[in-house]
């Protein structure tokens, strides 16, 4: 395997409100902890061991090795899980609903780079150590988003009736078919028996699809020290009752997340809110499922069961806190209770949405992460790589817009060589030359001149749309081939990492791809990765 690292296109990375994070700008600070750097986590770090309690700790480790008993278990993450006892430890934590067989490659990046970032924190440490952790929403309801991936450019579907439970607590049942469809879908390559083996280990009848998940990342990643946790417990939930309390006395999330989404409408004129809080933030689970709590007139009521009052819903918050789910606005705040956590590593949209909390952690007296943007990948094999070298077009070109790649090409391959740029530039600068003598002479010539000028401009717009037309028709093989190479990177115009699974790039390469994506991925946030699997 080889790769490459590009520059990130500014163009590609969304608003204003990520562009000005990534360079730093010190606009974003008032909704954001502090900008990642080595000492900056180290700050942090000294603050959170004041914040995180041993009993804490011992509550986290203690579920945590529950969690694990039934599962064979690295001495890395042992020794990692054992090591959170310890006040100077501290995670680098990602997180991601469930999906089967891990889900789009997005999840194996961003898994890879907490373990990156972790690795070099400790490299360059005496004082703490960071262990890397995936936090799986286990909570979320939402069955048919995580219920199917792409493989193959085929697209394998569990058909259930998830009942409207947590996926987490969906049984492995009625998956002989899904089984049979991945493991027929990924191509036969040397380590193909290797995957199909960490399958069959993974999902077995009976399981919850949160026991499958911890199974099968865990044979991905164990090696490397990483740390899954499934944090629908009841002793990691009696952790967040004082939260949950919060929300029935005060309302807090919704005031708080609703202040500054408003302000970040205000910064950043780009902005549109991630997730929008409701009255109540915290669902409660039930025998029919995950059921929304509803407020109106002094009663907190409950989708398709009890109403409760206020101080009734208090009492059952402190018994049987096992019963309420934080929904997504809520559950980062959950996450930075259970964990000692110093960094959150996730995408642009993640990363609005923990920017419309910051206020929300002050008001709850919660240390608010520092946060890093996650990078990206794309994978090419040898057939892609040897298009590319035969295209003459540098790869960076093929992360973006597909019409923009093939304006490119044409303009570089074109036996007419005419700046259209070029000639609206002059086109400008003349029009601008005869608005000065207009003034001095006539000054209703303005809008005549202005007619004029939006006519001639559209002349030569038309002219080049006409020209690009006849040159995709002359070079079409050409433009083909291009169009190939853009879809293998972008199947179906979404990028590659949020669509296909991992499964045929792990049975060409086996643990290597996995060990070289942790060793080669970047930390930093303005660049992209890119894996050619030719040896």
């Amino acid at each position: 395997m080889r790769s490459q690292i590009i520059q990130r296109d500014s163009k590609l990375v969304g608003d204003e409100l990520i562009e000005k994070f990534i360079s730093g700008d010190k606009k974003v600070l008032k909704y954001i902890n502090s900008f990642y750097n080595k000492e900056n986590i180290i700050k942090h770090s000294e603050n959170r061991s004041k914040n995180f309690s041993k009993e804490q700790r011992q509550i986290l480790v203690k579920s945590l090795q529950k969690q694990y008993s039934k599962i064979e278990i690295s001495k890395k993450t042992l020794k990692n899980i054992s090591s959170l006892l310890e006040p100077n430890t501290f995670c680098i934590t990602t997180g991601h609903q469930i999906n089967l067989f891990s889900g789009p490659l997005m999840v194996i990046y961003k898994i890879a780079q907490v373990i990156s970032i972790s690795n070099q924190l400790n490299s360059d440490s005496d004082n703490f150590k960071y262990v890397p952790v995936l936090w799986i929403a286990t909570e979320d309801h939402d069955f048919e988003e995580i219920s199917e991936i792409n493989l193959n450019q085929k697209k394998i579907k569990w058909e259930i009736n998830s009942n409207n439970l947590p996926v987490g607590e969906i049984e492995i049942n009625n998956f002989k078919n899904v089984l049979r469809d991945y493991k027929d879908s990924i191509i036969d390559y040397n380590f193909k028996e290797n995957i199909e083996e960490i399958i069959d280990n993974s999902y077995k009848e009976g399981d919850t699809l949160s026991i499958s998940t911890l199974k099968f990342i865990n044979s991905l990643f164990s090696e490397h020290g990483l740390i899954i946790i499934d944090a629908n417990k009841k002793d990691l939930k009696s952790l967040f009752t004082d939260q949950l309390k919060n929300e029935i006395d005060n309302f807090s999330c919704k005031e708080k997340t609703s202040s500054q989404i408003s302000q970040l409408k205000k910064d950043f004129e780009s902005f549109r809110a991630q997730v929008n809080p409701s009255d109540i933030n915290f669902f409660k689970l039930t025998d029919k499922g995950r059921k929304r709590i509803r407020y109106d007139k002094k009663l907190y009521n409950v989708d398709d069961e009890n109403s409760y009052n206020k101080d009734e819903i208090l009492n059952l918050i402190d018994k049987s806190p096992e019963l309420f789910s934080p929904n997504a606005i809520m559950r980062p705040l959950y996450q930075e209770i259970v964990l000692p956590n110093v960094c959150y590593v996730g995408g642009p949209n993640e990363l609005r949405y923990w920017m419309q909390l910051k206020t929300y952690f002050d008001d709850n007296k919660v240390q608010f992460p520092i946060l890093k943007l996650r990078n990206s990948a794309y994978i090419i094999d040898s057939k892609i790589s040897k298009k590319i070298k035969n295209s003459g077009i540098e790869i960076n070109y093929f992360i973006g817009e597909l019409n923009e790649l093939i304006k490119y090409k044409i303009d570089n391959i074109s036996s007419m060589k005419v700046n259209f740029d070029s000639l609206r530039s002059n086109l400008s600068s003349q029009f601008d030359e005869l608005r000065k003598v207009s003034y001095k002479t006539d000054k209703s010539f303005e809008g005549a001149l202005n007619a004029q000028e939006k006519k001639q401009k559209k002349g030569i717009d038309d002219l080049e749309k006409k020209l690009h037309r006849a040159e995709k028709k002359n070079h079409e093989a050409e433009i083909e081939s291009i169009r190939s190479i853009h879809s293998y990177l972008h199947p179906t115009n979404i990028n590659q990492e949020r669509y296909l699974n991992f499964g045929n790039f792990y049975s060409s390469k086996g643990p290597s791809f996995i060990n070289y994506i942790v060793e080669k991925i970047s930390i930093m946030d303005d660049k992209i990765l890119i894996i050619d699997l030719e040896d």
